[in-house]
């Protein structure tokens, strides 16, 4: 009796074991965090997406028609504006879950909308890389937002009604650095914020998402960051036993978040630690070697947190 006691106790342990080691197997990288890497390959195969290339054209294509599968609208905003290196079109692609209310950018601006979510689609234009795809600076992040499109409008229509998502042109500086006076970098974020000057209903939060796919995720958010907006990423992070991985620098960035903030809407820039320290920012080694599901997993559940807290209130 006492063999037999012990036999199926082994068993149960074993069942256990086997059990928790699928779990922990799930949890590393789901069916979400699965998606996006597909995303962010399929995003990659077509190539550089710099400002006015066939590959930012095919890339919005790519992006509105997996929107629009659930059910998401994209429009355009188009703008001219002066570079270093002449004048250059940006395109930015904005999406909203309002398919029978949106055809224009104005239709954008009689909407209410409580937040923001976006990230640059633009790869930079590098004169001796000239196949430099950009898979963590941003196609990750770009990525990431078709999959949690996808689950806000099956999930939640209410909450992805309230959101706007936008997809940055013009984020990368044509020379080495980005700069405010003269502007160099952040084109189409500038032109996308002063359409949040005159809207109806201004979006009381903004989240960018910016190298947030890469293997060993580390996040390490702006200094300025409103309080709030970190306090929803912490209390996310710590929902998912990620919190160790996201941490607030002493200093600012700069980025796209800069000119939302200052049109006056709230705007956490969820980027990856100490990027400019890497092996592969803005060189040869950003492609889909360094991309992990596990990663866009972690980022996915952290975001989506975030986001049915934040379009709750």
């Amino acid at each position: 009796m006492n063999k037999k006691i012990i036999f199926t106790t082994a068993i149960l342990v074993a069942g256990s074991v086997v059990a928790g080691f699928s779990f922990w197997k799930n949890r590393g990288s789901d069916s979400h965090g699965k998606s996006a890497y597909a995303h962010t390959k399929a995003i990659l195969a077509i190539g550089p997406r710099t400002p006015g290339s066939a590959g930012l054209k095919k890339s919005h294509d790519y992006i509105s028609k997996e929107l629009a599968k659930s059910g998401w609208k994209t429009v355009t905003q188009t703008i001219e504006r002066d570079t270093p290196v002449g004048k250059r079109t940006f395109i930015n692609l904005i999406a909203r879950f309002e398919p029978g209310k949106i055809s224009s950018l104005q239709d954008l601006k009689k909407l209410p909308t409580t937040g923001i979510l976006c990230a640059h689609l633009d790869s930079k234009e590098i004169p001796d890389i000239p196949d430099f795809v950009g898979a963590d600076d941003a196609a990750s992040a770009c990525a990431l937002i078709i999959e949690l499109a996808s689950t806000l409008a099956k999930e939640n229509p209410k909450q992805a009604k309230k959101l706007e998502l936008v997809f940055f042109d013009g984020e990368e500086a044509f020379g080495e650095h980005m700069t405010l006076e003269p502007q160099e970098g952040l084109y189409g974020s500038r032109a996308y914020a002063t359409t949040l000057y005159d809207r109806q209903s201004k979006p009381k939060f903004g989240i960018l998402l910016d190298m947030v796919g890469h293997k060993n995720l580390k996040i390490a958010v702006p200094g300025d960051t409103p309080p709030h907006l970190y306090d929803a990423l912490t209390r996310a992070a710590e929902t998912h036993g990620h919190s160790k991985r996201y941490s607030k620098l002493t200093t600012g960035v700069l980025d796209d978040h800069y000119y939302l903030n200052k049109a006056g809407v709230p705007t956490i820039d969820i980027i990856g630690a100490d990027f400019s320290d890497t092996h592969w920012w803005h060189q040869k080694g950003d492609t889909l070697d360094i991309i992990s599901p596990k990663s866009l997993t972690i980022s996915y559940h952290v975001t989506l947190t975030m986001l049915q807290e934040l379009l709750a209130k």
